[in-house]
């Protein structure tokens, strides 16, 4: 397997400013708050902003024009009271370009596949204002996933996007295994199955690449994000969560925010305010300017998730001058 390494850049973290709190009108399940706590992945198109979590089987929708607690919309069939190994664990959310009998492109979410019933995901497709007009359609990543899991140790998928004419998928790993795996899938075949019978298998994959991206005080940094910047860029984001047999707690480290170029090159790599556990990433850019949206999942079932901003040049050299 190709390996790329890269180096955290000598720079102060991203400062975050906080937008608004993930609140909710009605509680995803019997006795659970009305708010999303542990938020994995986010996306906007036009005023809408889309975030799911990882025991969640909804999708949480919300209006940046509005400042109102957000609606829910099911995703995936199932019992909204799962926890613990039984959750669906939805890491990922990300937009598929424009494609046949989707023309404004479609909003696509994956499970994690680190365990049972996590091999599932959905598509639904985007209007014009960036609203979701019709009903999701679950998706099988089974036989990837199985695929995939005789190939990683430990399969955690946690972001993806696409890149150039591929969907990338961004593995999560542990001490134990490789820690950081990008998987490369023809976007043709992916598209062409999403199309068909709603299953995406083993020939679509294309390449598998791993990264070293450092750590912060001696815990490895792991994906946990991915979004495009165009097509020809990756904006990615790390943690760095210490294991409780080793550390005690499994607290958060921080967290970090970088590129990777449509060669698989890292091109940046920045830490983030580090009282934030950061899970899920938007990005858009404008005259040189990256402008992000970051989810968090703070670890507190009790507490909202915060939707924060922050912003950086995309090019490294011009804050070191």
């Amino acid at each position: 397997m190709d390996r790329r390494a890269s180096r955290l850049e000598s720079l102060p973290p991203l400062e975050l400013r906080a937008v608004r709190e993930l609140d909710l009108v009605d509680a995803p399940g019997e006795g659970r708050p009305r708010h999303v706590a542990a938020a994995s992945g986010v996306v906007r198109r036009g005023e809408f902003l889309y975030v799911i979590g990882d025991d969640l089987l909804f999708l949480a929708v919300f209006r940046l024009s509005e400042p109102g607690p957000g609606t829910l919309r099911r995703v995936l069939p199932g019992d909204e009271d799962a926890h613990g190994e039984a959750k669906p664990d939805l890491e990922v959310l990300t937009v598929l370009p424009p494609f046949e009998g989707h023309p404004y492109g479609a909003l696509l979410g994956l499970g994690s596949g680190s365990g049972p019933g996590r091999d599932r995901g959905f598509v639904s497709a985007l209007a014009a204002d960036g609203s979701l007009p019709g009903e999701p359609v679950v998706l099988d990543f089974g036989p990837l996933y199985g695929h995939l899991g005789g190939r990683i140790d430990g399969l955690n998928i946690e972001g993806a996007c696409v890149i150039g004419e591929r969907l990338w998928l961004l593995h999560r790993g542990d001490r134990s295994s490789v820690s950081n795996v990008v998987v490369e899938l023809s976007l043709d075949e992916v598209t062409r199955s999403v199309r068909g019978d709603h299953s995406i298998e083993c020939e679509e994959l294309e390449a598998l690449r791993s990264y070293e991206l450092g750590d912060l005080d001696g815990v490895e940094l792991t994906f946990s994000d991915a979004t495009p910047l165009g097509r020809d860029l990756l904006v990615f984001t790390a943690s760095a969560e210490a294991q409780s047999d080793t550390h005690g707690g499994g607290r958060i480290r921080g967290s970090v925010v970088g590129t990777i170029d449509l060669d698989g090159e890292v091109r940046r790599l920045r830490t983030i305010d580090r009282r934030f556990k950061v899970e899920g990433v938007h990005a858009s850019i404008d005259t040189g300017v990256v402008d992000f949206l970051f989810v968090c999942d703070q670890d507190d079932p009790s507490q909202p998730a915060p939707l924060l901003s922050g912003a950086m040049p995309a090019d490294a050299a011009l804050e070191r001058a």
